[in-house]
């Protein structure tokens, strides 16, 4: 049996989450396989795809697990004391992979921020199937321990928000696979992984890096 006929389609109350005109599939990702979310297969075909996508529709970027996403969530997840019973806010969360990988570290309460009402409803979805609690939001909220984000340098403004983000008692974790349009960040990495985007439409990149953005002075 191929890896795709194994995929579960996707049912009851999730149902109604679709990308490129196609139902989702329940999928484990390779780095933190203890999660599991309803994402694209493999048998996409983007460019063919694409064509479903409404004027003006942002693209599905939640119906895809993202590598860096997939490194920040493997970090706390074997890092648990990181989180737990923090507050943390995953911004720009996609699928919502590393919101829930910082839920199941045990983290007291987690924030998925994303513009695209479609990814909030997906990492509702995600989140219910793992049994984790994450709350949704369009926007940071005022009060948390932890931000995290990855993959999200490659829209230039993110970068210097981040920073600006910093705080005492805070910590800003990023996650990033090194795009050649991203600008790089001022600090060594804490982590790197390697990893691999599900389905894998992003190659070649191959590794991400988790950094820790330093404190204010």
């Amino acid at each position: 049996m191929s890896a795709v006929a194994r995929l579960e389609p996707i049912v009851g109350a999730a149902s109604r989450l679709r990308a490129f005109g196609q139902p989702l599939v329940s999928r484990r990702p390779p780095l933190c396989p203890e999660i599991d979310l309803w994402l694209v297969g493999d048998d996409l075909d983007l460019e063919n795809d694409c064509r479903h996508l409404g004027n003006c529709q942002p693209p599905p970027y939640w119906a895809f697990c993202w590598g860096s996403g997939q490194a920040l969530a493997r970090f706390l997840l074997d890092r648990p004391d990181d989180v737990r019973g923090r507050c943390v806010v995953d911004f720009g969360s996609g699928c919502g992979v590393a919101a829930i990988g910082a839920a199941l570290a045990g983290a007291r309460e987690v924030v998925a921020v994303d513009l695209d009402p479609a990814a909030r409803a997906a990492t509702r979805e995600n989140a219910a199937r793992n049994g984790a609690r994450v709350d949704v939001s369009s926007a940071i909220p005022d009060e948390w321990d932890i931000l995290l984000a990855a993959d999200v340098l490659y829209e230039g403004p993110n970068l210097e928000r981040l920073m600006a983000l910093r705080g005492a008692g805070r910590a800003v974790l990023v996650s990033d696979p090194g795009r050649a349009s991203s600008p790089r960040l001022p600090v060594e990495p804490v982590a790197r992984y390697a990893v691999q985007t599900l389905p894998d439409v992003d190659s070649p990149l191959r590794s991400a890096a988790v950094y820790r953005l330093p404190d204010l002075l």
